[in-house]
């Protein structure tokens, strides 16, 4: 599995029904598990992005599928990087 963290910021619209967040990142969730990915771990964080994401997906291409899938959603608006832990950072050089 590959890990990402993805940035997000709800869109206007999203802004204006911060209710609706909790269903938008439901749905997501379900999309992930369809496409044999996981959402790790979301946190609401505070500065550009208003949430963050740790994710695992199987492959680059589902990894591009899954964000062009989050952007049709027309809730987020995100930026997605590839991750990896120190520990295996160490380990390959």
């Amino acid at each position: 599995m590959l890990r990402f963290m993805v940035l997000a910021k709800g869109t206007l619209d999203a802004r204006r029904n911060i209710a609706q967040a909790k269903q938008n990142i439901a749905d997501a969730t379900k999309m992930f598990k369809a496409k044999g990915a996981s959402i790790i771990s979301a946190y609401a964080i505070m500065g550009e992005y208003d949430y963050m994401f740790i994710t695992d997906v199987p492959d680059m291409d589902t990894a591009f599928e899954l964000s062009a899938m989050i952007g049709t959603m027309g809730s987020f608006v995100c930026e997605t990087y590839p991750i990896m832990p120190l520990e295996e950072l160490f380990r390959a050089i």
